[in-house]
């Protein structure tokens, strides 16, 4: 309970909010998008009493619902655009959801996962996108085998064909692999609280990593750096 106390007091100090912000007009705005396990992240960061933007210079949209499926990624993030200027950098959690969709393989899900992200970057050509890797879990929405071996062998394939996908575009990936199936909730889909704050410091990082290179590139531009 001890080392627990010490952890969360810890995250509370990295995630205040910071003194040296930017004006709002340049602070980045940042969007993660995701099912029940963002939403459940962003309730975890109100009842810790933590700062929703990370501690961090910027301006975080939490956009979590429950059982939400990689299908519905363009139409909220449609809904999104249409009510708020596009956001400087785009975390998108999904997938796992759909992973036993019946009547279709991994194949077929990669080919829709490509070609919805395509759009993404269409309809944001400005933004910098985050996939966040699907996490492993012990349950499956729509799993018929009594063994979820071939879903976690499909779930590793898919993390690291849409990796490739989008280093090949210079996007990221989230990894998250200091997270695994002792993290996770008795009903082996959610995570625990020290699941919750291992991806909330995976999604910082990444955040801290991606918002520095955008000013590296800015300031590139800016002088006209070569390489």
């Amino acid at each position: 309970m001890k080392q627990r106390a010490a952890h969360l007091e810890y995250w509370r100090q990295i995630t205040a909010p910071s003194l040296f912000k930017m004006s709002d007009d340049s602070v980045p705005r940042v969007w993660i998008v995701g099912s029940s396990i963002i939403r459940r992240l962003y309730a975890h960061v109100c009842e810790q009493g933590l700062d929703r933007s990370l501690g961090l210079s910027c301006k975080v949209k939490w956009e979590g619902r429950g059982g939400r499926l990689w299908e519905q990624l363009l139409p909220v993030l449609r809904s999104l655009r249409a009510k708020a200027p596009a956001p400087d950098i785009l975390i998108i959690h999904l997938g796992g959801n759909s992973l036993c969709r019946e009547g279709r393989n991994r194949l077929d899900f990669l080919r829709e996962m490509k070609t919805d992200l395509a759009e993404v970057f269409r309809i944001f050509p400005r933004t910098r996108l985050l996939f966040s890797f699907i996490l492993p879990r012990l349950h499956w929405r729509g799993q018929t085998a009594r063994s979820a071996y071939g879903v976690e062998r499909s779930r590793r394939w898919l993390n690291g064909a849409i990796s490739g996908f989008l280093a090949e575009r210079q996007m990221r990936c989230i990894r998250h692999s200091n997270i695994d199936l002792s993290h996770l909730t008795r009903d082996g889909v959610h995570l625990s609280p020290e699941g919750n704050e291992l991806l909330l410091s995976n999604l910082r990082e990444a955040l801290e990593v991606t918002h520095f290179y955008m000013l590296f590139k800015l300031m590139q531009k800016r002088y006209q750096w070569s390489g």
